[in-house]
């Protein structure tokens, strides 16, 4: 098992010295389960979790290696999309409102941008946007659905020239990313001088973080690094953002994305499917009533400026 994992020093700091908050609950049969799509359900697996001495971030370590993750994120199927989607365009609405507040310019990348909600409702608000996203299949719904210029590649390969962009979202993928200094450095340099970086990620000292401790559904198997407000910040200044500060928006969650998740978690959703599908009357019930939340409830978001 041993030659399918990778040591690494802090992704922050770079710094090996760390102690061990918890041991990982994953069995080696485990490794050979594909990813799993199943959110807001407690009690995941997850890998040991350590914390280091010098900057305090929360990190994976052993992670498995970082090609085993792209595959798993490649092959990756959107079976939600249909349960999630009205959600995700009202929420993503928030977040746009959130660049146009303090970006300026119209050229966007969207690094990791799934299905393409955000991209979606950021390209009917003016701007010129492109996307990249590891799954061939989410792309490909962005795409077919959208019709959204998104690459199904990683973000290394493209190679964007310096100053290229305006602005930079990174939703929900640093804590996904086994070096993702490394990728704020890269994404610094091809920031036109005054362009805008937001990203968010699930906050470990978040209250619901804090409510469910090791059954927090954001301690998942292929969430290697977990964030802080100021964890996250504190990395943003490292890769060469200045004036980094948090803040937030209203995030929003379905009925249906609470309750068919935890039906396929329980393993009855097959039983139950001609009930709550999200094209059966109730499922369309379910997807309109949405809940509206601030986004501090769970994550951290942060945004810099090159």
């Amino acid at each position: 098992m041993d030659s399918l994992f990778e040591y690494r020093n802090c992704p922050n700091c770079g710094q090996n010295d760390f102690d061990v908050l918890f041991e990982s609950n994953m069995r080696d049969c485990d490794f050979r389960e594909e990813v799993d799509t199943v959110y807001m359900i407690p009690g995941g697996k997850y890998g040991r979790h350590v914390k280091c001495r010098n900057c305090h971030l929360i990190y994976v370590n052993p992670i498995e290696k970082a090609s085993k993750i792209n595959e798993a994120y490649f092959q990756r199927h959107t079976g939600d999309a249909r349960i999630i989607r009205g959600t995700r365009l009202t929420a993503t609405e928030s977040q746009v409102r959130l660049i146009k507040r303090y970006g300026n310019g119209t050229h966007l990348l969207d690094i990791g941008c799934g299905e393409g909600f955000f991209l979606f409702n950021a390209s009917k608000a003016g701007y010129t946007a492109k996307g990249i996203e590891l799954s061939q299949d989410a792309a490909a719904y962005a795409r077919r659905e959208f019709g959204l210029n998104v690459e199904a590649k990683t973000f290394e390969e493209l190679r964007f020239p310096e100053n290229h962009f305006d602005v930079i979202t990174l939703w929900q993928v640093l804590e996904h990313i086994p070096y993702p200094l490394m990728i704020l450095r890269e994404v610094h340099r091809i920031l036109k001088p005054g362009g805008l970086l937001a990203t968010s990620t699930p906050d470990i000292e978040g209250i619901l973080a804090k409510i469910f401790r090791r059954r927090w559904w954001n301690l998942r198997r292929l969430h290697i690094n977990q964030f802080t407000a100021k964890t996250l910040m504190d990395m943003l200044s490292r890769a060469g953002f200045k004036d980094v500060f948090r803040t937030g928006y209203k995030e929003y969650i379905s009925l249906s994305m609470l309750v068919i998740p935890l039906l396929k978690h329980l393993k009855v959703y097959k039983r139950a499917k001609a009930l709550f599908h999200p094209g059966s009357t109730s499922g369309k019930i379910m997807n309109k009533l949405r809940f509206a939340y601030p986004s501090r409830l769970d994550n951290c978001t942060v945004i810099g400026f090159k």
